[in-house]
């Protein structure tokens, strides 16, 4: 009888102390409540937290087991990270092994009354981190914990989804799923489970239409006139309630019912590439939008469903329709792909594997193979019944030994290709992503830019723009730029002894981030920097800028089905990152950027760099493949302190000369029947230190007025307000219509306001604040 007493004194069981533990949970976060860590967030803390995965930890909890009206009794776990051994009043049970599979226990054999559950995790596997061998992964756990360059080594571990008491037939129901299959204005959906037995089903129309069938292991139901589900842009989200019962147990699920498939366009059938134009439901969608990464270290962190939920409403806020859910990361959660589901977000989910820094090979070993064999049905029967999952990959990164994009031609790739097949052949897959031939976007011939990924540094004014300028890709699945989060959000996790400077001479900067280091490139463009507040304006400005440029230079090109910025998010505080939300959820101006360039309807200036050192910088006024013909653009350059200086009246094609001196302020216009939209850009033709300018700019006085939920931002002063940009109270989800602008002066613009919690309740009384360039005082006000 072993773990039987709650106190033992003395052996190998001995326990004296115990502490509370939320299940589901993470143990990091059970012992930080205890007060038995510090918040591995903040400071170099989470250096101290990396015993916490060295060890093994006990869980033990009563419950009771009542009369039971069903033949079995079942003890379910559905998730425990990532393996452990269980015990029923001092007898092991059996165990579990593998973060995503669910372990079921048949206790039937048990009494009535009250019964001790001890679990002991032991030690998470030993996983490379980012800088290890991809050859050597032996498990489908996720492996940014194990130290990537968006988040520190925080190795998870824990009892991390629910737990409960299930009583069935003498042959369970666990599983059950449907599919569906579109023929004219009819559909046939077929709805099956994961025992020969026989089921009732009932599917619920959208509009409430209940339909009724049953059937042993499977059973099917035509649907006339199916209201089907559709990415945002294109139509609604319908959803249909379908219930697979026998006499004891009862499962629900949502379907929806679409069609997918990847399709070729004119480019990539002529560059014999892979095909990657998505069509849904017969119509070709363009794919614009975010890789996403787990939204905590602490995966079962309390309120972690909030926080999911929040960050796609706030994906879907910028206009993205697809979500690349990176295989560095475990697949996206429950709470993510209902609220994709619901607000009409594609997903792209890659299996947990990735790339790393030795080799991008994917493994062969006879270890994870068996794991693979184990764990992946259980990942898929988490997705299948999602209609907002539209594409599957086998794994980030993934490479050959001479770091070319890998193909079905490799053993573990095509291992998984079938087992998806088998398992779920309604929607399509890529081998890897990129997918070849070509692995980056650099100077290579058109011929090979198929799916690429980089750049995703900022690298000045004309390395940093060029290959975007140049690119041919037919999709750009990764791309980035790096930015420091807000000064808010610094002072939250760095003390303030370590705020500045923000440079390798800092090492709690370096400890947060240390990939993304970008000071030195900042004062190559802006010349010298020496306080906080500045810098952190210039990385987000620069972020800003070269994250649009990169998204509109894709999305203007015919040949190029989609783009996604690396990355939505990070799960961790970092001091520099490529994130567009920092870890508390709050925006970096480039949010902005991006909720402007994944409008369908968009106007851009493409050039090959922002300097122009002879005085004439040439661009390229083009739009977006949505843009309706009958459209008008203007272009006006102005001074910096707001003066015209030229003003052209064009359409998309023409090719435009400007007059440069110094540094100049451009806004480009476009007006459609749907909308106006505006873009601001700036260009210097110095060629040392281009955009000093910038940091001895005239102040000026920036008002704000809020009546309901519309502020009204407005230069009062006589030059520009450049970089203007608007914040909210810590703990405020932002909502705003615009969040980023440049005024001339006496220009105000009206943005609509609305500020929740990460639950989605109002804020009292929030205070928003605007900052800028050259803002004269702070001005601030009280919604």
């Amino acid at each position: 009888m072993l773990h039987i007493e709650e106190v033992q004194q003395v052996g190998a069981f001995a326990r004296t102390r115990w502490s509370p533990a939320q299940v589901p949970g993470s143990i990091h976060e059970d012992l930080l409540r205890a007060g038995q860590i510090e918040d591995p967030s903040f400071g170099l803390n989470s250096l101290n937290c990396e015993w916490v995965s060295e060890r093994q930890w006990v869980y033990r909890t009563r419950f009771t087991l009542q009369e039971r009206k069903a033949p079995k009794v079942w003890l379910c776990f559905e998730g425990i990270d990532d393996s452990s051994d269980v015990f029923v009043d001092g007898v092991q049970i059996g165990s579990t092994v593998g973060a995503h599979t669910p372990h079921r226990f048949d206790l039937s054999h048990l009494e009535p009354g009250n019964h001790l559950l001890v679990v002991v995790l032991k030690e998470p596997p030993k996983e490379h981190g980012q800088l290890g061998r991809t050859s050597e992964t032996q498990t489908l756990k996720g492996r940014f914990g194990y130290w990537w360059d968006f988040g520190t080594r925080l190795i998870h571990a824990g009892i991390w989804k629910d737990v409960f008491l299930e009583e069935t037939a003498e042959t369970p129901i666990w599983d059950a799923w449907a599919t569906s299959k579109l023929d004219g204005e009819k559909a046939t959906v077929t709805i099956q489970w994961d025992a020969g037995v026989a089921a009732r089903v009932r599917v619920t129309t959208p509009s409430g239409q209940v339909l009724k069938t049953e059937g042993t292991g499977s059973a099917t139901i035509e649907v006339l006139h199916p209201e089907l589900w559709w990415p945002h842009e294109f139509g609604d989200q319908k959803l249909y309630t379908v219930l697979v019962e026998d006499d004891h147990q009862t499962l629900e699920f949502r379907h929806g019912i679409r069609s997918v498939t990847l399709e070729h366009n004119e480019a990539s059938r002529n560059r014999g590439a892979l095909p990657y134009t998505l069509v849904v439901n017969g119509q070709a969608i363009e794919m614009r939008g975010f890789n996403v990464v787990s939204a905590d270290h602490l995966l079962a962190r309390q309120g972690i469903a909030d926080t999911e939920r929040t960050l796609m409403e706030l994906a879907r806020h910028t206009g993205a329709n697809m979500l690349r859910f990176n295989g560095v990361c475990p697949i996206a959660s429950k709470a993510t792909l209902e609220a994709c589901d619901r607000l009409g977000l594609m997903v792209w989910q890659e299996m947990p594997l990735s790339s790393s820094g030795t080799d991008n090979v994917p493994p062969t070993s006879e270890v994870f193979l068996q794991n693979l064999d184990r764990d992946l049905p259980h990942l898929v029967s988490k997705l299948r019944n999602h209609p907002s999952v539209v594409l599957y990959d086998a794994g980030n990164e993934l490479t050959d030994e001479h770091r070319n994009p890998a193909g079905l031609d490799h053993p573990t790739i095509h291992r998984i290709h079938q087992m998806l097949q088998d398992l779920d052949p309604t929607r399509p897959f890529l081998p890897t992503s990129p997918s070849g031939p070509s692995y980056d976007l650099s100077e290579q011939s058109a011929a090979d830019q198929h799916d690429v990924h980089g750049p995703w540094h900022y690298r000045g004014c004309v390395d940093t723009y060029l290959p975007f300028y140049r690119s041919r890709a037919l999709l750009h699945s990764e791309f980035g730029c790096q930015a420091a989060p807000r000064m808010e959000t610094l002072k939250s996790f760095l003390p303030e002894s370590h705020l500045w400077p923000m440079n390798d001479s800092n090492e709690m900067v370096v400890h947060h981030g240390s990939w993304w280091l970008m000071g030195h490139r900042i004062e190559e463009v802006f010349g010298p920097v020496t306080d906080l507040d500045t810098y952190v304006k210039l990385t987000q400005f620069v972020q800003h800028d070269v994250l649009r440029y990169a998204v509109l230079s894709n999305r203007v090109r015919p040949e190029c089905s989609g783009a996604l910025v690396w990355q939505l998010n990070e799960p961790w505080p970092n001091a520099h990152c490529t994130n567009v939300l920092d870890h508390n959820l709050k925006q970096k101006a480039a949010f902005y950027a991006l909720k402007d360039a994944f409008q369908p309807e968009a106007a851009f200036l493409r050039y090959q760099s922002p300097v122009a050192p002879e005085g004439v910088l040439k661009a390229d006024v083009l739009t977006t493949r949505q843009t309706p013909a009958n459209h008008d653009i203007r272009l006006e350059t102005f001074d910096l302190a707001g003066h015209p200086l030229q003003t052209f009246d064009l359409k998309a094609g023409d090719q435009v000369e400007l007059s440069v001196a110094s540094v100049i302020h451009v806004r480009l216009s476009l007006r459609t029947a749907s909308r106006t939209s505006t873009g601001e850009y700036y260009f210097s033709s110095q060629t040392h230190q281009p955009f000093k300018s910038l940091l001895d700019l005239e102040a000026t006085p920036v008002a704000l007025h809020l009546q309901g939920e519309v502020l009204r931002v407005r230069n009062t002063g006589t030059v520009t307000a450049h970089f203007v940009t608007l914040e909210a109270d810590a703990g405020c989800i932002e909502w705003f219509s615009e969040g980023v602008m440049t005024l001339l002066p006496g220009e105000t613009r009206a943005v609509q306001v609305k500020l929740t919690t990460p639950s989605g309740d109002p804020v009292e009384r929030p205070q928003i604040t605007v900052k800028a360039f050259n803002l004269a005082t702070p001005e601030e006000v009280h919604a």
